[in-house]
């Protein structure tokens, strides 16, 4: 192990066990390292999903653990009737494309069931997506992206998804949300399902975001879009007034 392995050892280990350090406090801890080199150790621990950074200080991944995703199962049985009314809308768009993403979640497993029997190709780093897809149709082509499999949410990640999607042309992407705030626009739980989305928003010609409104004011550990970023947001409620403005200030049109 270098010294600077073990210096980012010793670093996550004594912001797991703070909960929630300054950086000025990091900075005393190790008065013979640069600010520079105690940001670049802040960003590889982030980016190795042991801690968050935010303005001015780090937290360990511990503490944000009331902000993680509830389990497949338990998000399958609640708002059921609004997931739906969301997929409903969002089915509209499915006749524009022939090459189709549909993320992870269970608003997308109510989108996966409005697909037709048609020559589409349809790529899902879900499952149980692929699993809905392939049932009484013969003629759409339903490919499983590969990768770590979340125990919670059920979608598979990691660098192998990413270099797979990066060979494909992607006409549409249907992409689900965990959070989202005027701050930090859309976020989820998951590291690796983030990088995911992102790689999967640079490659789609349009981007549409589902979502729920229960799930805005609300903040996950990772970002994965801003409203520049999506093309249209599906809800099943109008929102408010503040998400109004910031939503037609990127020119996203919101369903």
């Amino acid at each position: 192990m270098t010294s600077m392995q073990k210096r980012q050892a010793l670093l996550s280990e004594y912001i797991q066990k703070k909960g929630e350090v300054r950086f000025a406090e990091i900075c005393d801890l190790y008065p013979d390292v640069s600010s520079m080199t105690i940001r670049r150790d802040l960003e590889k621990l982030e980016q190795e999903g042991s801690i968050q950074r935010f303005r001015g200080g780090a937290r360990s991944m511990d503490i944000l653990t009331q902000l993680k995703e509830a389990t497949y199962d338990l998000r399958e049985a609640e708002r059921t009737d609004s997931k739906r009314r969301i997929a409903d809308k969002a089915a509209d768009f499915l006749s524009e494309s022939r090459s189709i993403y549909i993320d992870a979640g269970t608003t997308c497993v109510q989108l996966a069931k409005l697909v037709p029997d048609e020559n589409i190709f349809v790529l899902t780093p879900a499952p149980y997506v692929a699993l809905e897809l392939v049932q009484n149709r013969v003629n759409v082509k339903v490919h499983l992206i590969g990768g770590q499999l979340n125990r919670d949410t059920l979608a598979l990640s990691g660098s192998y998804s990413k270099s797979y999607v990066k060979n494909l042309n992607i006409d549409l992407a249907f992409i689900g949300a965990s959070a989202c705030s005027l701050k930090n626009g859309f976020s989820c739980g998951d590291y690796l399902e983030a990088e995911l989305k992102k790689t999967i928003i640079n490659k789609a010609q349009k981007v549409i975001c589902m979502m729920d409104v229960s799930k805005l004011n609300s903040n996950m550990p990772y970002t994965f879009a801003r409203p520049r970023d999506v093309d249209v947001l599906v809800t099943d409620h109008p929102l408010p007034e503040s998400y109004k403005k910031m939503m037609q200030r990127s020119n996203t049109i919101c369903l």
